[in-house]
């Protein structure tokens, strides 16, 4: 008797730490690696839709690998585009015409990607008398700018042929791929951070201070002489609809060091400044909700001025992006 009740006991605390190991395992999140090699051959998919949100899972996962399928796909012969009348349930019963078109998912997904090799192969869709049949071009040319960083001729859907223009947003995009952080302007760079409100830096909140840093780096072989007054230095944001914001930091709190003006940098020498901004009612978050992106620019005033000062007229970072989540006041 006492060995069948022990065995019942054994067995009901064993269950349920069976079914959560089997739970764990069944939840387990996929990984980067695995998602991309679905979503590849799913672009071989007979279902358009199926097809279109591969191409556009790729995109959105950077999947530098899947650059070749991406442009197999997107010029093969097969049907890639599939529009539906589709009747909606319910007392009004509204309709509507949706278009699904793979193409256009793997145009917008290889400008994401930003791997150049797909330029040859977009820009020949410019090339050739051009059409909105196959592919709509000024999807072409808004990829081939976040490729590039030039802006192409292509015809809209009226027939007109214009040159692309860029947003502010599809800008900001293509600073932060080219990091112009690394490359020397008149024998500076300038780096920045920004330290998010999370362990993962993904998102600032309104309620809590955001430390702002920027160092600048001698790249020369040379001594370079700086006016780091907080005046000269301005933030560029923007925002999720596309608007540019600039702030100049004459308006927030003066950065750490206190009352840095002039600053001597010998060869390899970088000067740090870090901005603590409580974002709530600050200039610089105003109309900020969602998606940001900010760089730093420094405006030389005295780039005229011979001897040992800084030659270059501007120093722009690189862009810092992230999400911004105010507090109701």
């Amino acid at each position: 008797m006492l060995k069948k009740y022990s065995l019942r006991v054994f067995l009901i605390l064993l269950l349920p730490s069976t079914l959560l190991a089997f739970t764990r395992v069944f939840r387990e999140p996929k990984s980067r690696d695995v998602l991309v090699k679905e979503a590849i051959a799913k672009l071989d998919s007979n279902d358009v839709k199926v097809a279109a949100q591969a191409a556009r899972n790729l995109g959105m996962h950077r999947a530098t690998e899947a650059v070749p399928k991406l442009l197999q796909v997107l010029q093969s012969s097969r049907l890639l585009r599939k529009t539906e009348h589709v009747i909606a349930k319910g007392e009004r019963s509204l309709t509507a015409w949706v278009s699904t078109d793979v193409r256009a998912e793997i145009v917008t997904s290889l400008g994401l990607i930003g791997d150049k090799r797909a330029v040859p192969v977009l820009k020949s869709y410019l090339k050739r008398p051009l059409s909105n049949d196959e592919v709509f071009t000024g999807n072409v040319a808004h990829a081939l700018y976040l490729l590039t960083g030039k802006a192409y001729l292509y015809k809209d859907y009226d027939g007109v042929q214009k040159l692309y223009e860029p947003s502010p947003l599809t800008e900001e995009e293509f600073r932060k791929r080219s990091r112009p952080d690394l490359k020397a302007t008149s024998g500076l760079i300038a780096s920045l951070e920004i330290e998010g409100h999370d362990p993962s830096g993904a998102y600032w909140k309104a309620d809590r201070p955001l430390n702002i840093n920027l160092v600048i780096r001698n790249q020369s072989n040379r001594v370079i002489e700086i006016d780091a007054s907080k005046d000269n230095f301005e933030f560029s944001s923007v925002v999720g609809n596309g608007a540019r914001l600039v702030t100049s930091a004459s308006l927030l709190p003066s950065p750490e060091p206190h009352g840095a003006s002039m600053a001597v940098l010998a060869p390899g020498q970088k000067l740090k400044l870090t901005w603590i901004v409580n974002l709530r009612d600050s200039p610089l978050s105003r109309e900020w909700s969602g998606y940001v992106n900010i760089k730093c620019v420094y405006n030389n005033p005295r780039s005229h001025t011979q001897g040992l000062m800084w030659q270059g007229r501007q120093l722009i970072s690189n862009s810092v992006e992230t999400f911004y989540y105010g507090v109701e006041k």
